[in-house]
């Protein structure tokens, strides 16, 4: 029963690829309409990304898409929908300064780690408690910040703020270029 409904589910998806090839300037325009251009080093990648929304709104769509006139509205503001939100993602991760600090945990081998544990463990002792809780239960064990927001019965908006900070502490200590 399981393997008949991905294989239909393939089967729609690609349907609704072979349908994308055929409305390219509807994907164009999407793709425009999300604010980026063709000038962008990421068009080609986003564009990429516009062909699968598409043919994911194909799967997705409650009616016949085929035979349905809404749907092209429908699949415009789905790919739409789909680029900007992978725009503010892009936009979030290149705001943060130290990438690589959700990665660390566990052994600490490279120097470079070694320098950012002594950091943490330097900012951790000389900030308050939410500090602590973000250095030692995000970055450290690697917990979403919503997870640890709901334990200690914070927002999550205000860890956010507290590990933005953190980051601008830490790299201004550690002496990275943002």
């Amino acid at each position: 029963m399981n393997q008949t409904k991905d294989t239909i589910t393939q089967q729609n998806l690609t349907r609704g690829l072979q349908m994308a090839l055929k409305h390219p300037r509807l994907i164009s325009g999407a793709v425009k309409r999300a604010g980026i251009w063709r000038g962008s080093q990421d068009y080609d990648d986003f564009l990429q990304e516009a062909y699968l929304a598409f043919a994911q709104a194909y799967v997705n769509y409650a009616g016949d898409p085929d035979g349905d006139d809404g749907f092209k509205a429908y699949a415009f503001r789905h790919i739409v929908w789909r680029l900007i939100d992978l725009l503010r993602r892009n936009r979030y991760r290149q705001g943060d300064v130290l990438p690589d600090l959700n990665l660390i945990g566990g052994k600490a081998t490279d120097e470079a780690e070694l320098d950012i544990l002594l950091s943490l463990q330097q900012v951790a002792f000389s900030g308050n408690e939410l500090d602590q809780l973000v250095i030692r239960d995000h970055f450290l064990k690697g917990y979403p910040l919503s997870v640890i927001a709901y334990q200690q019965q914070v927002t999550p908006r205000a860890l956010r703020q507290h590990r933005a900070a953190l980051r601008r502490q830490l790299a201004e200590i550690l002496n990275y270029q943002s």
